[in-house]
């Protein structure tokens, strides 16, 4: 699975307007996370990506931060098609890709 994780984390950066790859869940998970990684656990132990398995289907769950001046719904939908693309591509059939925007990054002064 750790090879999906850092395959899914690979292409979601290659996207155009993507400037970042955070992880996902609860404020506790996440809390738990960089405890781990603070402790020096290893980069599958505190992935930004969630892959899991469910009712005989894989399920990835990614949380972007995108360029304010990218079309976030674009970037989320690139993003989505091609870890599908890619997973397909190692044999995964059919994954259910969730894309949640989670930081718009400011471009230029504010005002």
């Amino acid at each position: 699975m750790s090879e999906i994780v850092a395959e899914v984390e690979s292409v979601v950066l290659a996207v155009p307007g993507v400037v970042g790859l955070y992880r996902t869940g609860s404020a506790v998970t996440n809390l738990i996370g960089a405890a781990a990684e603070r402790l020096g656990a290893s980069a599958d132990a505190v992935s930004r990506v969630t892959v899991a398995q469910r009712e005989g289907r894989t399920e990835v769950d990614i949380a972007i931060g995108v360029e304010s001046g990218a079309a976030a719904a674009e970037t989320a939908q690139a993003v989505s098609q091609r870890v599908e693309a890619a997973l397909v591509a190692q044999a995964v059939p059919e994954p259910l890709i969730r894309v949640t925007i989670v930081y718009v990054a400011e471009t230029g002064p504010l005002g």
